[in-house]
């Protein structure tokens, strides 16, 4: 059991709980709290930066290419792209091998954003494990990845629902 370290109903419901999805919703809604309050001086929200840390990693991406590879839907992903547009973060630019086909390129003010995007990433990442040696937090990426890969196959029209087993 987890160590209180707050006296307060929400660290109460925490340690009690023993639904994993209830602990994974609580967690992704506090950290998109953090996120949007961490972002809000550049104009945009955990999707955008989703996508501009992308882009760090691997620039002149399709969007498709971009949704496939991070589960994130299409729609999605082009409203996002025309925020980021519209901040002057990131433009499109037709392949011209494939003209159906748009890459997404930084800008000079988005590269400029980098090591600021990155510190608020890691940042927040850092502080989820900040209680965890070095030998824990592999084991918790390693258990965080389990729980990943078994919610992936939610989305198969081939997974079994928990009724059927």
């Amino acid at each position: 059991m987890v160590s209180p370290t707050r006296d307060d109903p929400v660290t109460q419901w925490i340690q009690e709980i023993e639904v994993p999805a209830a602990l994974i919703s609580y967690t992704y809604r506090t950290i998109q709290k953090r996120f949007a309050k961490d972002l809000a001086p550049y104009n945009i929200g955990w999707g955008h930066f989703a996508i501009l840390m992308s882009l760090y990693d691997e620039e002149g991406r399709s969007q498709d290419n971009l949704a496939l590879s991070r589960g994130f839907d299409k729609t999605m992903i082009a409203k996002s792209v025309v925020k980021l547009e519209e901040e002057d973060l990131i433009r499109r630019q037709t392949d011209p091998a494939d003209k159906r086909v748009k890459r997404l390129y930084l800008t000079e003010k988005s590269r400029k954003l980098q090591p600021e995007m990155k510190r608020i990433g890691y940042g927040i990442n850092e502080f989820l494990i900040k209680d965890f040696d070095e030998k824990e937090s592999k084991i918790v990426l390693e258990y965080l990845r389990k729980v990943a890969m078994n919610a992936s196959e939610l989305e198969s029209p081939l997974s079994i629902s928990p009724q059927d087993r």
